[in-house]
């Protein structure tokens, strides 16, 4: 089977973290018009950034402020706003929206699910400029509309723990996971991660038949007691710890990877009939509090210094920029012949009511094991 090679994967990470440590302090940001008009009105703002559920660890968000500051002159106070689940957090700011209030957050963190619901909801900004302020910036990873734009670039696949999973065993095709080894063993997620986009193609068609194969190998994996637990793709500590042995499926590899710069014994197998890219985005709020300050924090993450912040601190960056790993990845994947499609938002919008319907499915299947 043609798959990611875990050993590739490592490799790039490291190399990566090593170019960060070893480029010292942040350069300069090339410079244009609209960025200094940008920062001048930031600075007449105040430097105030409300953002959610970026740059988790309070270390890293002062390292972010720190070279913000050295890069615009600019006095960033970061509001951090931790609710981790991205779907009930779209709900309230759209409760938030038809109550007239103020939305909790000025920098949405969501992907190719939620970010289309804010869009919906007429909340996401007008942003016409991003490549003025950014000219690096492909004109492919601006979502229609401009109110959102990457974060980081997400590869999915099944999160297992290595000292409780022999080397035979690590699934290759979906099948593998009915091995009676699994029986009791495996978690999923409440929102079927990773199997609600497993039937989109690139050019944003769905598989119907591969989305009932789908469904039915979930139906036997919960009948025969394979999967036996809920967890979230955050939840990659109780992998590790040993708790479940496997969780199918894992959102994002970074996941799995933060656990690794900690030392957990976790690695992910990527599954050809499961493979896909997508990103998790920024979405900056029609109603910010603080609007310019928010898209300057957005512009800051697409440069090599935001990147390599996030690189550092979230083990993530996207696959737009020569320099990040996920770039090298992608690269790897179509140099071998692999190569997973690519959901972006506009394919996701075609196919969406697919996806929802089958999600829905699925979901039914696996909450109504017992948790």
């Amino acid at each position: 089977m043609r798959n990611l090679r875990p050993a590739t994967m490592s490799a790039l990470l490291a190399a990566a973290l090593f170019c960060f440590a070893a480029s010292g302090p942040a350069m300069a940001a090339d410079r244009t018009a609209a960025l200094d008009e940008l920062i001048k009105a930031a600075k007449a703002e105040g430097g105030t950034l409300i953002a959610h559920a970026i740059i988790e660890d309070v270390r890293a968000r002062r390292a972010v402020v720190a070279a913000m500051n050295k890069m615009y002159g600019v006095d960033v106070k970061w509001e951090y706003v931790d609710f981790p689940n991205q779907n009930r957090f779209a709900a309230r700011l759209m409760k938030e929206a038809k109550a007239g209030r103020q939305p909790s957050t000025d920098v949405f963190n969501g992907t190719q699910s939620t970010i289309p619901r804010l869009l919906k909801a007429n909340m996401l900004a007008e942003v016409k400029n991003w490549r003025e302020l950014h000219p690096s910036l492909p004109e492919d990873a601006i979502v229609p509309g401009g109110g959102a734009i990457p974060e980081h670039t997400r590869i999915g696949g099944f999160a297992y723990n290595t000292r409780l999973v022999p080397k035979d065993k690590v699934p290759q095709k979906l099948e593998d996971l009915l091995d009676p080894f699994w029986k009791g063993k495996l978690a999923s997620t409440t929102y079927a991660a990773v199997w609600d986009r497993a039937s989109v193609s690139e050019q944003g068609t769905f598989d119907a038949e591969k989305a009932t194969r789908i469904r039915n190998l979930l139906s036997a994996l919960v009948k025969k007691g394979h999967i036996v637990g809920l967890i979230g793709c955050g939840d990659e500590n109780r992998i590790a710890s040993g708790e479940f042995v496997g969780l199918a499926m894992m959102c994002s590899a970074n996941n799995v990877w933060k656990g690794q710069a900690k030392g957990a014994p976790l690695e992910m197998a990527y599954i050809e009939e499961t493979n896909n890219l997508s990103h998790s985005y920024m979405g900056l709020l029609k109603q910010a509090k603080y609007p310019n300050t928010a898209k300057l924090f957005m512009v800051f993450m697409q440069t090599p210094e935001g990147q390599a912040l996030n690189r550092k601190w979230e083990v993530a960056d996207t696959s737009y920029y020569p320099e990040n790993t996920m770039y090298k990845i992608a690269k790897d994947l179509r140099d071998r012949g692999v190569a997973p499609p690519y959901i972006s938002i506009p394919t996701y919008m075609k196919v969406k009511k697919d996806v929802e319907k089958w999600k829905s499915e699925y979901k039914k299947i696996l909450v109504g094991q017992k948790k």
